[in-house]
């Protein structure tokens, strides 16, 4: 299935029924696929929308959730409401080092000097574990989110403008169900379902992602290592 849906100019309406489609085939297709939620705007509507897929979500796929240890708050609590919500439990992983060791180790501001390291570290290489052994690996991401770039080349997202409903990776087919919305269809989406979101958006957060890589809510550079998640090279 490839993105033949025009990205700016379908309704909302068209771009679930879509979404539906590409969840209803996953569920045809894989026998193992594994969600993993950040608990984020596009996390958050992923997640409704395999609630509405399907009448035993958790009998379908595995739910992960990664915790490496920086995350705000207002994320834990936003896991509890939806957990409460669609009353599923989510596995948390967590990385085998620390921020706090990484910095003991490679000396203060470890993910401004070494974004890569910190990054490997504490994401792409537990997220791996979470995706080691399934089949399907069903995400948030978003060709929109690959669009946003400004030009001066410091963008980590471009990549994401290239993706598709299924992708296959070396170890696991990708799944990305929102691939086609934008930003402003997320937010309707939450409207029209009332779906509950983290509080830190309305304070003007974009970046809810890591606290140390994040200044009065504008991620301070953005190193994407999930990108490589599921190909053999990951580690290197």
């Amino acid at each position: 299935m490839s993105v033949e849906i025009d990205i700016e100019s379908a309704t909302l309406d068209e771009k679930i029924d879509k979404s539906l489609d590409v969840l209803e085939e996953t569920w045809d297709r894989f026998d193992d696929p594994v969600f993993t939620c950040s608990f984020g705007k596009d996390s958050n509507v992923v997640l409704d929308l395999l609630d509405r897929s399907t009448a035993d979500l958790e009998a379908q796929a595995g739910l992960s959730f990664l915790d490496h240890g920086n995350h705000f708050e207002a994320t834990w609590g936003m896991k509890d409401t939806l957990e409460d919500r669609y009353g599923l439990s989510f596995e948390t992983y967590e990385p085998e080092s620390s921020y706090e060791e990484l910095v003991e180790e490679h000396g203060p501001r470890v993910n401004q000097r070494k974004p890569d390291l910190c990054c490997t570290t504490l994401k792409s290489t537990p997220m791996e574990r979470m995706i080691d052994g399934h089949d399907g690996w069903i995400t948030g991401y978003r060709i929109d989110e690959g669009l946003d770039d400004d030009g001066d080349g410091e963008t980590s997202y471009e990549w994401r403008k290239n993706l598709d409903f299924f992708e296959q990776k070396d170890e696991v087919v990708r799944i990305n169900p929102i691939v086609h919305w934008t930003t402003e269809d997320v937010w309707e989406y939450h409207d029209r379902r009332d779906i509950p979101y983290n509080d830190l958006y309305d304070e003007g957060f974009e970046c809810l992602g890591c606290k140390q890589c994040t200044l009065d809510g504008d991620a301070l550079f953005a190193y994407d290592s999930i990108r490589r998640v599921g190909d053999e090279t990951a580690d290197d």
